[in-house]
């Protein structure tokens, strides 16, 4: 082991954080999984309540596997990316009959395991020799490395020297080390190079160019989008439809969207009355959507309608949990709500 090495892992077994995932400082493989696919685009802060209320419903693997899709999604409800919800069920499915996978590559053959949750999980909770990268031990490479690459380039980069640094006496301890550095001292932003425990070994500290690296981002380029959304309300129901495979919120409900109000409309000859609009984003999307509400005085097919009691128990897409909410409460300012 080298000294770097060791200055790293020493501060990491006395500085660690206490996570759910974490129990006696080791964790099994199902928690891993779980948190890790729940961190993707989301902090650590904002996981914990999920991750604890999954754990409670869906404690271990076989829970998971026998839940419904539905059921699983509305346990997911509010962390977003919805695929990694349908992948995680898939994949309990496939570790129920086949067992737990025993090598990164068996790892990755799960549905929507990549490279990083693969490593993860397997350096982690199973002390194989497997190296990761995440956003946070891109950073800490970058600086170390004093490496200006972005994009792409930075992430190849900071996989090879994931690979040439691994600890592998103490694989999992070093993955976490890694990110607990990018996570608590070695920040975006302000980073706290005074708390660091390797700044002998960081060669944009030495030069004191910590706040130039990683180089800045190209500019996202957003693509602005108006959308309609009608709210169909019939006897103290609410009308959903189910989001079709490979559209955006797959797998969850919510008012009729898009072409599905172009149909209503049709079949209706009524495109419903306008309450307000609001704004929400979607990858590179930037969407400003427009709420109408649709008094019917009977049932119309292909709608499932759900009693406004029971609203909160369905899988309901965020911004469709929004615009009912606009229609529940109209006259009323909600926060978030324009």
């Amino acid at each position: 082991m080298t000294e770097f090495q060791s200055a790293l892992l020493d501060w990491y077994w006395v500085n660690r954080r206490v996570m759910p995932w974490r129990k006696d400082n080791h964790a099994d493989p199902y928690a891993v999984w779980v948190s890790e696919a729940m961190l993707q685009q989301t902090t650590v802060a904002a996981v914990v309540p999920y991750f604890e209320r999954w754990m409670e419903r869906f404690p271990v693997v076989e829970a998971l596997a026998e839940a419904s899709s539905d059921e699983v999604m509305r346990y997911w409800q509010g962390l977003g990316y919805y695929s990694r919800a349908r992948n995680l069920l898939a994949g309990a499915k496939l570790v129920v009959e086949h067992g737990w996978p025993d090598s990164v590559e068996r790892w990755r053959a799960l549905p929507g395991v990549g490279e990083y949750t693969a490593g993860a999980v397997a350096s982690i909770a199973q002390s194989l020799p497997a190296a990761l990268v995440d956003g946070n031990v891109e950073r800490v490479y970058s600086r170390l490395a004093m490496d200006g690459s972005v994009g792409a380039d930075l992430k190849k980069a900071a996989w090879k020297w994931a690979r040439q640094n691994l600890a592998v006496d103490h694989p999992g301890d070093w993955n976490q080390a890694l990110m607990e550095l990018g996570s608590t001292v070695c920040l975006p932003r302000n980073p706290l190079c005074g708390r660091c425990p390797v700044p002998d070994y960081c060669k944009a500290a030495q030069a004191d160019r910590v706040g130039e690296f990683p180089s800045p981002k190209p500019k996202m380029q957003w693509i602005e989008l108006n959308h309609v959304t009608v709210v169909p309300v019939f006897d103290g129901k609410i009308g959903l439809i189910q989001v079709e495979d490979g559209a955006w919120w797959s797998g969850l409900w919510h008012p009729p969207r898009g072409d599905a109000v172009e149909a209503l409309a049709i079949l209706l000859g009524d495109p419903g009355v306008r309450v307000g609009a609001f704004n929400h984003v979607v990858t590179r999307h930037k969407i400003s959507l427009e709420v109408r509400r649709l008094d019917l005085d009977l049932v119309v097919g292909g709608l499932r309608f759900v009693p406004f009691g029971e609203l909160e128990e369905w899988p309901i897409s965020a911004p469709g949990r929004k615009a009912i909410e606009m229609i529940l409460n109209q006259g009323q300012v909600l926060p978030g709500l324009g």
